[in-house]
């Protein structure tokens, strides 16, 4: 079992196997890849993915990042690509303090996460989900997996927060020619996430009553959990 896995240039590309629930299941390795972009892959790197069964890539960037460095998965064989923008290219927010509630406000584009989650849901077998650094987007869809399968919170925090980590030499890069980027930039304190559930949860009761709200069948929400979770 592979926690990261190193393909191409991608560096924050991960598996969401292997949490524990609160049922005392596990979740399922092999079945759900979160990532950055995918960059940089050879033949043999998309073979991996192939020979594994990740067949169904979701691209989550905005139009314009799309233009700027494409899926390298778009148009390889084997793969179907499915492009759902969670942005249409926002800047950063002023403050530091107002992350969570951005990200809070791109769960509310309710019709775009239900595609997205109807599409992991819908595909034959494994999934690699990604937006540019595989951190915000990213990060989103993958609290609300882990915690529709019953991930503890403080596992799913962590999930998120170790992708400022990954994506370490890709931010250096970024400040030598941008001086003047806000000193958050880059990272994926925990606060960020916390606040973006706790604001979620506070407007629908549950993770869960949102998913309904979005408009997910049961039959659905069923198949993101067999997705997700160990037989």
């Amino acid at each position: 079992m592979q926690r990261r896995i190193v393909l191409g240039k991608m560096l924050n590309l991960r598996d969401l196997g292997g949490y524990p629930t609160a049922d005392g299941r596990i979740t399922r390795w092999g079945s759900l890849l979160r990532g950055d972009n995918p960059m940089g892959l050879t033949d043999a790197d998309a073979a991996w993915l192939l020979e594994r069964g990740f067949t169904t890539v979701i691209d989550l960037r905005s139009p314009a990042e799309q233009d700027h460095l494409p899926d390298e998965l778009a148009n390889r064989p084997g793969f179907s690509y499915h492009f759902i923008p969670m942005s249409s290219g926002e800047k950063l927010p002023n403050e530091e303090e107002l992350i969570g509630l951005g990200y809070f406000r791109t769960l509310e584009r309710k019709q775009t996460i239900r595609s997205v989650l109807e599409t992991i849901a819908a595909a034959p077998d494994g999934v690699l989900f990604h937006c540019m650094a595989g951190k915000d987007r990213t990060g989103c869809i993958a609290a609300l997996l882990l915690t529709l399968a019953g991930v503890d919170r403080l596992d799913i925090l962590a999930d998120y927060q170790v992708s400022e980590l990954y994506i370490r030499p890709v931010i250096r890069w970024i400040r030598k020619t941008q001086a003047d980027l806000p000193a958050y930039v880059g990272s994926s304190k925990p606060e960020y996430l916390e606040d973006c559930l706790d604001r979620l949860e506070g407007a629908y009761g549950s993770v869960t009553d949102y998913l309904r709200a979005i408009g997910l069948t049961q039959p659905v929400l069923e198949r993101l959990r067999g997705k997700l979770l160990e037989e």
